[in-house]
């Protein structure tokens, strides 16, 4: 096998694996650490690392209305997705959460449709889009209205709001002026987007209620994962394979994400799904591959995955 064939099956195995692996260790962490600080922690240490890569790299750093863009796009894509994403998995099993994760292309895609008029929906994206739809409602509405499950009712809605968030935001980010090196952009939106979370969880009083006591090797490890592999190496894989691989097929880990993190969570974090949930999940992983898949005259650009 060529050097190069190498590089890309080892990138394409950064971000299903380690993009996957990542809703579990958000799960770790956010059951000590309290989550606007967890996540203010992980985007803050990533992007410091992205922006000290730029600096020894000497790409051209934000000027002008770059920064109010910045800003903003750090507001709506960390506070709107990660602050939401990192309190719902304090409940909501991670696999549940990836897959609701993993509706942001098909959302994106509706969003460029309905918004931007750049799109038009074929009959494969159509019936992708309606198998997303019943599969996520399936997730998020109660099995029951008379005797619903707390989870399903309130921290589902929440992370698929996060994935709203997201998806409004990619949308955006195609319409303001922003850095041209992808470190340098997204270096500083993690800085920012971290910077504002540390202070929202410092004004919900998360502050107080951390104890150091239960930060075990574990909790450690999680975070650091986050960090190092889910931020800096995935995202390192994501943009070698932009430049080097198909965009249709980069996007395959959309609904190879929340199968990694599925399997993951039923192994490592000993979390079990119902025979209704599961089918749900299948429902949406299917609905996001025929969307992806029936996708006519949209940017052949991906879109990340939170994660």
């Amino acid at each position: 096998m060529e050097h190069g064939a190498v590089k890309r099956l080892l990138a394409y195995a950064a971000i299903y694996v380690l993009w996957g692996a990542s809703f579990l260790a958000i799960k770790v962490v956010v059951a000590v650490v309290p989550p606007f600080l967890a996540a203010g922690i992980r985007f803050l240490s990533a992007g410091a690392m992205l922006l000290l890569f730029s600096f020894w790299r000497k790409q051209p750093q934000p000027e002008g209305p770059e920064w109010r863009n910045l800003l903003l796009l750090a507001g709506i894509l960390f506070i709107g997705d990660y602050a939401l994403l990192f309190w719902a998995e304090q409940r909501l099993a991670s696999g549940l959460a990836a897959v609701l994760a993993a509706t942001i292309p098909t959302q994106v895609y509706l969003l460029e449709w309905l918004w931007l008029r750049r799109v038009r929906i074929s009959p494969t994206a159509a019936l992708g889009l309606a198998l997303g739809l019943g599969g996520v409602a399936a997730l998020v509405l109660p099995s029951s209205l008379l005797k619903a499950r707390a989870e399903v009712n309130l921290y589902a809605p929440v992370a698929l709001l996060a994935a709203t968030c997201w998806a409004v935001g990619t949308v955006l980010s195609t319409r303001l002026a922003l850095p041209k090196a992808r470190q340098v952009n997204a270096g500083w939106q993690m800085t920012l987007g971290g910077t504002l979370l540390l202070a929202l969880s410092a004004g919900a009083g998360e502050w107080r209620r951390l104890s150091t006591a239960s930060l075990t090797p574990r909790v450690w490890l999680s975070m650091a994962y986050l960090i190092v592999f889910a931020s800096l190496a995935a995202f390192s894989a994501y943009i070698y394979l932009l430049a080097h691989a198909p965009a249709r097929r980069v996007a395959s880990y959309a609904y190879v994400n929340p199968i990694i993190a599925l399997l993951l969570g039923s192994w490592l974090g000993g979390e079990s799904i119902s025979p209704r949930q599961g089918i749900a999940c299948a429902v949406v992983i299917a609905g996001v591959l025929a969307t992806l898949l029936g996708r006519e005259g949209a940017s052949q650009q991906p879109v990340a995955v939170e994660g």
